[in-house]
């Protein structure tokens, strides 16, 4: 199993907002993570990253207890890329190189393969051009396109994204979710993302978990999450339908369509 929650609790102080969360994701798949604003997503993040490490239950990633890891074998196994990014004063190519740390042996000195892994993650990311441009100065896209290159080069079996397509706009949106399609198709990566956009998610989503009130109302293909209501109840939306030259999509009252697969059948 790449990554599992068993009966996940989690809370901050006499405040629970993880309860009991169980659910796989299933290897080279694409997870999106749905739910309203204070369900526990970032929360459960936290628990992934050991930000928030006094929780009950058990996380799981490549069949061990996370929690038993060192710092540098979580490092090896998972990627975890925040909600909110810093921008430090260093070059695109230093944050990339940032990625193989948790490979580097006494000294933390790079090896040529090293040095080839970073390079071939900035250009897979689309920052090869921009290696020697300090982060700090780099666009919100940009940005997020640096550390997705870091992502690459640290070369882990499951990558942990939460809302990475808060600040983007339209254009860079769309890059990413092909740059998320690239990683499960060509990088052979399991991804858990955690999105806030209901079409963009279910565009870009194998399978789905959905959080009300910090537990699972549902975990299944999208397929299953689109026709069993779940999203109109929790999120008290209207989902409509509708074909177009051939290909389906699906609206969420005044929502943006979200292009479904063309194997997809609601």
């Amino acid at each position: 199993m790449i990554f599992s929650c068993q009966n996940l609790s989690a809370g901050y102080g006499s405040r629970a907002v993880l309860k009991n969360v169980s659910f796989s994701v299933r290897p080279h798949k694409l997870t999106v993570l749905l739910g309203k604003n204070g369900c526990g997503k970032s929360t459960l993040v936290s628990c992934i990253n050991q930000q928030l490490p006094d929780y009950t239950g058990l996380i799981t990633c490549c069949d061990r207890d996370i929690r038993l890891m060192t710092p540098q074998e979580r490092a090896r196994a998972v990627a975890i890329l925040p909600q909110i990014l810093p921008s430090p004063a260093i070059t695109v190519q230093e944050l990339a190189a940032f990625g193989r740390s948790p490979y580097l042996g006494f000294g933390k000195r790079m090896t040529e393969q090293d040095r080839q892994i970073v390079q071939q993650a900035m250009t897979d990311a689309g920052v090869a051009g921009l290696a020697d441009e300090p982060v700090c100065r780099l666009s919100g896209g940009e940005r997020q396109k640096a550390f997705l290159a870091m992502i690459l080069a640290q070369d882990t079996r499951l990558v942990v994204m939460d809302e990475p397509t808060t600040y983007m706009d339209i254009a860079y949106q769309a890059y990413f979710l092909d740059m998320l399609r690239l990683l499960k198709t060509k990088h052979k990566k399991t991804l858990l993302v955690v999105m806030h956009d209901l079409p963009a998610a279910l565009e870009a989503a194998d399978d789905v978990v959905v959080l009300h009130d910090g537990q699972v109302r549902f975990c299944g293909t999208a397929d299953d999450c689109l026709g069993c209501g779940v999203l109109e109840d929790v999120f008290g939306v209207k989902q409509h339908i509708f074909q177009d030259n051939g290909r389906q999509y699906i609206v969420f009252d005044g929502k943006a369509p979200a292009v479904l697969h063309e194997s997809d059948k609601i």
